[in-house]
């Protein structure tokens, strides 16, 4: 192939990637609006297709609702699917610029009593727009939509902006990835405090600070969190433990500063870096057995106490499950206590709240193996096998 057979090879995959994705869509709406989700035995239609396909929960979520919003779109929706049977011409519209004009027009508020022909009109503009934009600059078109046909009326811009404020979290190598919105007063505090602790400084020897400007903020984030933690009162306790940093290492490694350390994200930390923290920082020690499990306390009590919760955090690394941090999970008995199942390590898991519900509700089963929590997966969550031959996108 040529350069330009290679580039005709891409156009017709792109076309049909936007035919199959147009598809999916419809099959989402359809599979929502019928509930076969909770017919299985799934939370919804998102909990299902995340768990079927191995897809990021958020990204299903995200399609389910371009999905349903498509059909008060007639535009939108028409461009999406317009293409002859046979194949030979492409979509006006695909389903990455058609996500970026529904959710545009979505964010007008209903306070803003935009007319219905309005939001036809600024629909079609929107679409005409697409011919020649990405899905990027639609998103920047949309918003200077919303800002000419919502002003404001009765709801103050203010308090929509505090309503979307966001934070989100995501594991990274060797750390973690957030972003999000703050609107405000808060957003004023964020910048006063970061501004404040990222000033730059001389060094011993009089040289300019080398740190970079993000290096810098991230180092006033870092000096924020370190001293609000030291309160001892900037966060809610949770399970009986305030917020703190729990690291598991072995002794020997400690001490020859080989190794690393576990971290209860399930991070690791070099050992010279466990070192370093141990020289302001408490010591809780964790005694292992000789299968690396946490040795059994608490088997008397109803409720987990304060050492099993250690243990339990450190032998699980938060949700059996999904993996979610400790710190959002609660101590689940396999065996109900009430059915006389002992508080005991060999006893206990931890799961995130939503999957600590889906298990009483039968949905995931836990089993020990090995002197470890195991769970097994419902049966929903497997795809079946596809056919040779596709169902036809055809209409």
């Amino acid at each position: 192939m040529n350069g330009s057979d290679m580039l005709a090879a891409l156009d017709a995959v792109q076309a049909d990637l936007a035919r199959l994705q147009t598809y999916r869509l419809e099959l989402l709406a359809a599979l929502d609006a019928n509930g076969h989700a909770s017919e299985l035995g799934a939370r919804d239609t998102a909990e299902l297709i995340a768990l079927r396909h191995r897809l990021d929960a958020r990204e299903v979520r995200r399609d389910l609702r371009l999905a349903t919003a498509l059909p008060k779109y007639p535009e939108v929706q028409a461009a999406l699917t317009s293409t002859d049977h046979s194949l030979s011409e492409p979509p006006t519209l695909h389903p990455a610029q058609a996500e970026a004009i529904v959710t545009a027009l979505e964010r007008i508020p209903t306070a803003a009593m935009v007319p219905v022909e309005t939001l036809r009109v600024a629909e079609q503009q929107m679409l005409q727009a697409a011919q020649t934009l990405s899905p990027a600059d639609l998103r920047t078109l949309g918003k200077q939509v919303r800002d000419r046909l919502d002003t404001d009326g009765t709801e103050p811009a203010e308090a929509r902006a505090l309503a979307a404020e966001t934070l989100w979290l995501k594991r990274g190598d060797l750390g973690v990835e957030f972003g999000g919105y703050l609107a405000g007063d808060h957003a004023e505090l964020f910048q006063t405090l970061i501004f404040a602790g990222a000033r730059p400084f001389l060094t011993t020897d009089g040289e300019r600070d080398p740190r970079s400007r993000g290096k810098r903020q991230a180092d006033a984030l870092t000096q924020i969190l370190t001293t609000a933690a030291a309160t001892g009162s900037a966060a809610p306790a949770h399970g009986d433990i305030k917020p703190h940093l729990t690291v598991t290492i072995d002794l020997n490694h400690l001490i020859s500063k080989t190794g690393t350390a576990l971290l209860d994200s399930g991070a690791t930390l070099s050992a010279s870096a466990v070192r370093r923290i141990a020289c302001d920082a408490g010591i809780i020690p964790m005694v292992l057995g000789s299968t690396s499990e946490p040795l059994d306390v608490g088997t008397e009590h109803r409720f987990v106490t304060r050492a099993l919760r250690h243990a339990l955090n450190t032998r699980d690394n938060g949700c059996v499950i999904c993996t979610a941090p400790a710190a959002m999970c609660d101590a689940h008995h396999i065996i109900h206590w009430a059915d006389g199942g002992p508080t005991n390590i060999t006893n206990l898991a931890l799961l995130c709240k939503t999957n600590h519900i889906a298990v009483h509700q039968g949905h995931w089963s836990l089993h020990f193996q090995n002197g470890r929590p195991h769970y097994t997966r419902p049966t929903w969550s497997n795809p079946t096998k596809p056919s040779k031959d596709p169902p036809s996108t055809a209409a």
